[in-house]
């Protein structure tokens, strides 16, 4: 009888401890090329870390449909793992079940952490090919804390798991103590495997613990495009625009113009003194904005001929060019013209004996702008 016990045992943990066949397992799919949307600048790397917990237990041999769970299951993680885009990441995978040896309760790093390649994690996926054991989800979380502990950045922790725990304490409080220990840095993403209820409910409550992280399930990544979907969540974010600060608020100069005009008596080029300020405060304005000339215009009233006039009215612009220039040496004389009109541009009526004298002047504008 002892015999025979002994050997129904080890029946039993053979069959819990052995490779499913691929029954029923869709071939790979075409990955959808991400690298694009990282190469546009559109989106930049989330994360720099990822820790892929793969679950190999007895539960994971064969659903009600007697397809390999366990092959599901690697057929998520290699989608996944090609899907990825080119990144700067550590990986690692680490699987309970009977890859830790023995069977029962053990959990093991079967990869990493180093940098990600896809065909050596695609080989380390690969080489999982048994099921057995109970279901250690709380400790391989506790474990999970050794494989991270050096890392620098942001990590993903992705579950891949049928969720039926059984020993080992509650993997909700253990995903829990992981977040609380990495705070920010860290999210837990969850992909059911099959349709257990209760493991549903396990994995997204695996996922909330983490506050940042999300729960799929197969059937959501089964599709090149529901794959992209779940690595674009979680590797990547989209890129903070750059928004160019707005271009400075265009002020309009205030400019203004003044008038000089000095009145002469009949016949005269001679400046009267009472002008004097008037020219001082006139070339003082001209000083200050050295870009700008300035046309001195002669003008006489309409007695005499035309001619004498006109070397009338040149004789009382230069009269007024000589004073700035004699008072204000550091104006360059180009910027003073002098110009005769004569009697042509009378600015009041010479038939009128008292607006006449008004026509004896030289006048000259200035335009200036505010600094």
């Amino acid at each position: 009888m002892k015999k025979l016990a002994q050997l129904m045992i080890a029946v039993f943990m053979g069959l819990m401890a052995t490779a499913c066949a691929h029954k029923n397992i869709p071939t790979p799919f075409t990955p959808t090329d991400l690298n694009g949307k990282v190469t546009s600048g559109d989106y930049v790397q989330k994360v720099d870390n990822f820790l892929l917990i793969l679950d190999d237990t007895a539960s994971m041999h064969l659903d009600r449909q007697w397809q390999c769970q366990l092959e599901k299951a690697k057929l998520v993680a290699n989608n996944m793992n090609n899907t990825i885009p080119a990144l700067k990441l550590q990986a690692g995978m680490r699987v309970f079940g009977p890859n830790s040896y023995s069977l029962a309760d053990g959990s093991a790093l079967q990869h990493g952490m180093t940098a990600h390649s896809k065909s050596a994690f695609g080989e380390a996926i690969n080489s999982v090919i048994r099921t057995g054991g109970n279901t250690p989800l709380a400790r391989t979380f506790a474990l999970a804390d050794a494989d991270l502990a050096s890392s620098k950045g942001d990590i993903a922790v992705i579950v891949i798991s049928d969720g039926e725990e059984n020993i080992g304490g509650s993997s909700v409080a253990a995903a829990q103590a992981l977040k609380d220990k990495y705070k920010d840095r860290l999210c837990i993403y969850t992909i059911l495997i099959g349709n257990s209820p209760a493991g549903r409910a396990t994995m997204e409550k695996i996922a909330q613990a983490s506050g940042c992280g999300f729960a799929t399930d197969e059937e959501a990544v089964s599709t090149p495009a529901g794959m992209a979907s779940f690595v674009e969540k979680v590797f990547l974010k989209p890129a903070e625009k750059v928004v160019a600060p707005p271009p400075p608020p265009v002020v309009e100069k205030k400019c203004f113009t003044i008038e000089l005009k000095v009145e002469f008596d009949f016949d005269k080029s001679n400046i009267k003194s009472q002008y004097f300020k008037t020219l001082t405060e006139f070339a003082d304005l001209v000083r200050a904005y050295p870009n700008h000339t300035v046309n001195l215009e002669g003008h006489t009233c309409n007695i005499g001929t035309d001619a004498y006039n006109m070397k009338l009215g040149q004789r009382r612009a230069d009269s007024v060019r000589n004073f700035i220039l004699k008072n204000f040496k550091d104006i360059d004389p180009a910027r003073l013209t002098a110009i005769s009109y004569g009697e042509k541009k009378p600015a009041f009526s010479n038939d009128k004996k008292d607006e006449r004298p008004h026509n004896r002047r030289v006048f000259a504008t200035f335009t200036y702008c505010e600094k």
